[in-house]
């Protein structure tokens, strides 16, 4: 699904395929990759909006399973409407009042052609619950079909007059449809997490910060609230609310694990009282506080956050320069990180200036290629978990419009077997390395004479 995305701050121009499971955005610093990440976050985790019903919530209740065909025009205007973001909703999104007019001028819309966006509501094959006021609807979508089967359980107890009922029955058509409509309208991207450059001061000062009394403030709250971009601001809030969230269980704890062992070599928790510890495999009985601990660990803690206790299938997760603090050995095994979260149903955004990132990228790009051979998979150590297809990965370069240096264009860049080419990075490291091979060459030179 194709977004087209017009004067976003220094940004003139920006079409994303929101399809692809890895997209990475490159380029040099203040050219608005942070601004387009926001974007995105914003466009997934959109309020509902209203939509024609698909399905009669008094047909399900008397059945209990029903099949519903998909209404692909209805569906295609919702896409439209869910792409085209107002700018009142910009607005909130920065925590700018909305009386300025700094993005007076942006635009988006929907750019897939109906033939496209139909082809990639046919590709989704999906067993999903949806929860509301009393009651779980499961659906069920096979590949290739433009039918899903629909069951409700309702979870309401005790004695129900028939007013209650009427009000639960509106309550659920009106919502589930909404929610169902809206998940195949955006093509199963409905939920995003993002991880912000300021995550490692987040997990540090939410004591001094204090944004759960910002809730309790009044009037003044909605002027408090505008300090922060919402994806600040939600970091800062699940920040604040580390009790409640180390009781949720994810799947995909698993992938914690493995970076605790192969870059933290320990582990990170939650204490009773809601606070992020770390403790060591040299220290297994103490546990540390996070604010005392290495940046590696600030810089990793809400990703273990997310992934022990928050991620779930068909997640769109936002990472914005994902190598802080981290050592190039350790860019390395994050980036095998990245390639497992994609083949378990996480789809990935990153932002990033690393060149290790995005070689090891390149290699299990390479790696997926049926002309490599298991011989050498096997001597570099890689499995096929580590694969990535090219056809999966969108890569995005911005840079500062030639004409005109104070805008910024965004160009897809081919993505082929061998990997993609970032050509600001491959320069800047060509250039270090032809003056390190020159300045070596004379002091060597000296030496003989």
């Amino acid at each position: 699904m194709k977004i087209l995305f017009e004067n976003l701050g220094i940004i003139k121009k920006m079409e994303l395929d929101l399809s692809k499971r890895l997209m990475i955005f490159c380029g040099q610093n203040g050219t608005g990759k942070t601004y387009a990440s926001y974007l995105v976050y914003e466009y997934i985790n959109q309020n509902l909006k209203e939509s024609k019903p698909l399905f009669d919530i008094k047909d399900l209740l008397e059945k209990k399973n029903i099949t519903v065909e998909l209404n692909d025009d209805n569906l295609f205007l919702l896409a439209k409407e869910y792409a085209a973001i107002d700018i009142s909703t910009i607005n909130r999104l920065f925590g700018l009042s909305q009386q300025t007019t700094r993005f007076s001028n942006f635009k988006s819309q929907l750019i897939s052609s109906k033939e496209e966006f139909i082809k990639g509501i046919r590709s989704i094959s999906t067993k999903r619950r949806f929860l509301s006021t009393g009651s779980v609807i499961r659906l069920n979508k096979e590949y290739d079909s433009n039918s899903i089967s629909l069951s409700l359980e309702l979870r309401e107890s005790g004695n129900t007059d028939n007013d209650d009922l009427v009000k639960l029955i509106n309550l659920i058509n009106k919502r589930q449809n909404n929610l169902i409509n809206r998940f195949f309208a955006k093509q199963s991207l409905t939920k995003t997490y993002i991880l912000p450059v300021e995550r490692n001061s987040v997990y540090t000062f939410i004591d001094e910060l204090a944004v759960n009394q910002l809730n309790n403030l009044g009037i003044e709250n909605d002027i408090k609230k505008n300090r922060y971009p919402h994806p600040i601001l939600n970091a800062l809030e699940t920040a604040a609310d580390l009790k409640r969230i180390k009781k949720e269980k994810s799947r995909y704890s698993w992938l914690a694990e493995e970076i605790e062992k192969d870059i933290l070599h320990g582990n990170i928790s939650v204490s009773e009282d809601g606070e992020l510890q770390f403790t060591s495999q040299k220290a297994p009985d103490i546990a540390l506080s996070v604010h005392l601990s290495a940046s590696v660990i600030k810089n990793l803690s809400g990703l273990l956050i997310y992934l022990k206790h928050l991620a779930n299938a068909n997640d769109l997760l936002i990472i914005d320069e994902p190598e802080l603090g981290l050592h190039p050995d350790n860019q390395i095994v994050l980036a095998r990180i990245f390639a497992k979260l994609i083949h378990n149903n996480i789809r990935l955004l990153i932002c990033t200036h690393s060149d290790y990132i995005i070689r090891e990228l390149n290699n299990l790009i390479m790696l997926s290629s049926e002309k490599i051979s298991e011989e050498v998979i096997q001597k570099w150590g890689y499995k096929n978990t580590d694969k990535i297809n090219p056809d999966e990965v969108g890569v995005y370069l911005f840079d500062f419009d030639k004409d005109n240096t104070n805008s910024v264009e965004v160009t897809p860049l081919p993505v082929k077997e061998s990997g993609f080419e970032v050509k600001t990075i491959e320069e800047a490291v060509g250039s270090l390395s032809d003056r390190s091979l020159e300045l070596y060459y004379e002091v060597m030179k000296g030496k003989d004479e």
